[in-house]
């Protein structure tokens, strides 16, 4: 994988750099914005998902080159509102029936610098696990965000792994140096089950359960935040 090749590169890149100290200090951690592109079969059944992520990192190695990375990300790939009235007051009460579709992934594995500065490349290794899930909730239209009912329409937990490549940008170098965080994230899903807009339509529309579409799920996660060094 090119991945691989990335982080080969990095591990190789350190020869005679033991310079200023670790690229990364013992530990740090960090939190993104997040943006998820689908990829083949998932690309054709949704559309891209907006979240939020965070994750830890410690240092293996005396120069901190070679890491450990724990990874959480929170991703709502759809989403839609119905206005639905309220059973037995004549359509004078109106509901809204909200349903979102989102994921959750919890990942962790090594992670390799480059070069230490006020740019350093990263690449990593990552494996877990993933929940895909749907669920459904009615509330009123003047008591919104407060759901007096909710149901999980589907949810499925599988295996995730893939890798992520990226770069620190150094902002502030001062206690606790404070860095830029850009990259992207894949991650693959070999066989699980979800819901998209289309299934959740089709469900309303003809008052019947809705059904999962099931195959593989791929997607990339672009990110961008900071990088604490906290340690």
């Amino acid at each position: 994988m090119a991945i691989f090749g990335v982080a080969a590169l990095l591990l190789t890149s350190h020869e005679g750099q033991a310079q200023n100290g670790a690229p990364s200090g013992r530990g740090s951690f960090g939190a993104h914005l997040q943006v998820s592109e689908p990829k083949g079969d998932f690309a054709r059944n949704t559309d891209n998902g907006f979240g939020i992520g965070g994750y830890v990192l410690a240092g293996l190695d005396e120069n901190k080159i070679i890491n450990w990375r724990a990874d959480a990300s929170f991703v709502t790939y759809a989403n839609s509102r119905r206005q639905i009235p309220l059973a037995g007051t004549g359509g004078l009460i109106q509901l809204n029936l909200r349903t979102n579709s989102s994921i959750v992934s919890v990942v962790t594995g090594p992670q390799l610098l480059g070069p230490t500065g006020v740019f350093t490349p990263y690449a990593s290794a990552l494996g877990g696990f993933s929940v895909f899930w749907t669920e459904s909730t009615v509330e009123g239209t003047q008591n919104t965000n407060t759901p007096f009912a909710s149901t999980t329409n589907s949810s499925d937990a599988v295996w995730a792994y893939g890798g992520a490549v990226g770069a620190y940008i150094r902002v502030y170098n001062g206690r606790n140096p404070v860095r830029l965080d850009l990259g992207a994230r894949f991650l693959r899903h070999d066989d699980v089950r979800y819901l998209n807009d289309e299934r959740v339509r089709d469900a309303f529309e003809n008052n019947r359960p809705a059904v999962p579409v099931r195959g593989r799920a791929d997607f990339i996660t672009y990110y961008a935040g900071v990088n604490i060094i906290a340690w």
